[in-house]
């Protein structure tokens, strides 16, 4: 967590950032000192009569609420300090610009949180002795609460935009105020909300975050301020985490649960509370909406994105709404507005998501290799089965050392990468007998198309050409001589695809020394072999005074290049642990 921002001062934060949305959507301004967004076309609804409508309150959830601002949607929101309600004269003059004039009269939806209700209240209050048509709607959907003991209720979270969407909507449709507030009411106790933190945010201004979290833990249930919420328990891979937030929601024996019963049609929504990543948020998506379809809750809409957050805080909510066609047209109605995000729509069920041909018809396709390459004896292929295993095991102990070896010149992910490649690789061949493994082109070919499928990234697509070149060799001849030119047409396809030679601080640093090794006369195959770990080796350890030229770590300040090139240390593990098994047998 950083309290590092891009702001000018924490005293402007508000104020600027709103002026940045009204200069980027031109059908928006400002009034009452840049606190409030409008619509510019604010008369013309009232001309139309219209019912207009007005949200808001603390700034530091955007795109919430300005954001939503447009046809469609709001007609002007409030804006308070970070997490603060907007003083109620804002709120009243607000009110009176929306209100004056249009006898559709005006729908203010109000969070329920203390000084939200009491400001907001108080300015509708004093609309209504004016004679201005005004009500109000209070968005309190929060699950989080187990026992009914709470003076302050449910809170106001991110299903609040769907009160907006559904408000803005019907007022667009030329609905009255009564049915409007009537529906809105309804979509209320309709839904609920559950949010985990991963962290703290940390308020523009502040050197310290709002509260703290263990590193391994996670907050359940907390609020949009970041509120205390209901437990804090250790962090649990995504599917655990998001089974147990549904639990919560519909436990029926806390008083603030949804009910959600077989059949029931729903919307749901993932939202991104700040500092939460899209990759993290489509794998929610991904558990949320199977979990629905395990229990038959059919999700008719989801949207998945940020809208309603909390600064910059790393976590997620979930908001499940009931619906029927009537909700559906309103969730559906176009807007302008520029935070709101277009929904998924059900039309085929969730599990069908994936081209109905198999990856392996597509990428493993070695009939016609199978047919023409030479076989081993089962001996043999034992040995080479021994050898790729004990490679894939070497790197697998050797994630955490790589991944630190990467850490000052790429990414960090380095041993994360390569152990991903092994595991798939390793669980391919225990998956076959041994006498599938008895020619080597095949297997080495095989090898290529998993490592492409699941190694990933850089690493996977210079192995991948590495034994795809060297499974060309292997198809008629398996001698001693033709494994060398195998290693060595590896090489050279990293070579001419990577664009990279020895002394440019990459893998090559230790496979190009290695092939070398092996390519010495008038010397036994045990002694060739161990030539070639032990040049790999020293080619390894030489690039820590190298400066890259290759690469993501070309990039890198050369400063930070000090330790050993991951990929060359990698090649020198893995090596090693394959040149061990051979010369057991040798």
């Amino acid at each position: 967590m950083t309290s590092k921002k891009i702001i000018n001062s924490s005293e402007t934060a508000v104020s600027d950032a709103i002026e940045g949305l009204v200069m980027v959507n031109s059908g928006l301004t400002t009034m009452c000192g840049g606190r409030v967004v409008i619509r510019k076309d604010v008369d013309a609804i009232k001309q139309k009569s219209q019912v207009t409508i007005i949200s808001g309150g603390g700034s530091g959830h955007e795109p919430a609420w300005a954001g939503y601002v447009g046809p469609g949607l709001l007609t002007a929101a409030v804006c308070g300090n970070i997490f603060a309600s907007p003083p109620s004269q804002i709120i009243y003059e607000t009110i009176l610009r929306c209100a004056s004039g249009n006898p559709a009269g005006t729908l203010v939806v109000v969070k329920n949180y203390t000084g939200d209700r009491v400001n907001f209240g108080l300015a509708i209050e004093r609309a209504k002795a004016l004679g201005l048509k005004c009500e109000m709607v209070v968005a309190a959907e929060d699950c989080a609460l187990t026992s009914a003991d709470r003076s302050a209720g449910r809170r106001g979270l991110c299903g609040s935009m769907l009160i907006d969407k559904v408000a803005g909507a019907m007022s667009e449709d030329g609905k009255c105020l009564e049915d409007i507030v009537s529906t809105c009411r309804q979509v209320n106790i309709s839904m609920g909300t559950i949010g985990v933190s991963l962290g703290p945010c940390c308020l523009p201004g502040s050197s310290q975050p709002l509260f703290t979290l263990g590193s391994e833990e996670v907050e359940l249930g907390l609020g949009i301020h970041g509120e205390a919420g209901v437990k804090r328990t250790k962090a649990m891979p995504a599917a655990q985490l998001i089974r147990e937030l549904y639990d919560h929601m519909t436990n029926p024996n806390s008083a603030s649960h949804l009910p959600l019963d077989k059949g029931e049609k729903v919307a749901v929504v993932i939202n991104n509370l700040g500092g939460t990543s899209y990759l993290e948020l489509n794998i929610v998506a991904k558990e949320i909406l199977s979990l629905c379809e395990t229990k038959n809750i059919l999700v008719c809409r989801a949207y998945c994105g940020t809208f309603v957050t909390s600064l910059d805080m790393p976590g997620i909510s979930l908001t499940i709404l009931k619906v029927d066609d009537t909700l559906l047209k309103y969730l559906d109605f176009p807007t302008q507005a520029p935070a709101w995000t277009a929904p998924w729509r059900s039309d085929t069920s969730l599990t069908d998501v994936t081209d109905s041909m198999c990856s392996d018809e597509i990428v493993n396709n070695t009939d016609s290799l199978q047919t023409i390459a030479v076989s081993v004896s089962l001996e043999h292929a034992q040995v080479i089965k021994s050898a790729v295993l004990s490679a894939c095991q070497s790197l697998v102990e050797a994630k955490s050392r790589l991944n630190e070896l990467d850490e000052g010149c790429g990414d960090g992910d380095t041993g994360t990468t390569l152990t991903q490649g092994c595991l798939a690789i390793t669980e391919y061949i225990n998956s076959e007998e041994l006498s599938h493994l008895q020619k080597p082109a095949v297997f080495f070919s095989k090898i290529s198309s998993v490592i492409e499928l699941n190694m990933g990234g850089t690493s996977g697509a210079l192995y991948g050409l590495f034994f795809s070149a060297a499974a060309a060799e292997l198809v008629s001849d398996v001698s001693a001589d033709s494994v060398v030119r195998a290693f060595g047409s590896g090489v050279a396809a990293i070579r001419k695809y990577g664009r990279s030679e020895a002394g440019d601080r990459t893998m090559l640093d230790a496979l190009i020394p290695a092939l070398e090794a092996l390519k010495q006369p008038n010397k036994s195959l045990a002694e060739l072999l161990a030539d070639c770990t032990q040049a790999a080796r020293r080619g390894a350890d030489s690039t820590a005074n190298m400066k890259a030229k290759a690469g993501r770590a070309s990039y890198t300040p050369v400063e930070r290049q000090t330790r050993v090139d991951p990929g060359a240390e990698a090649v020198a593990n893995w090596l090693k642990a394959a040149v061990d098994c051979l010369l057991a047998v040798v």
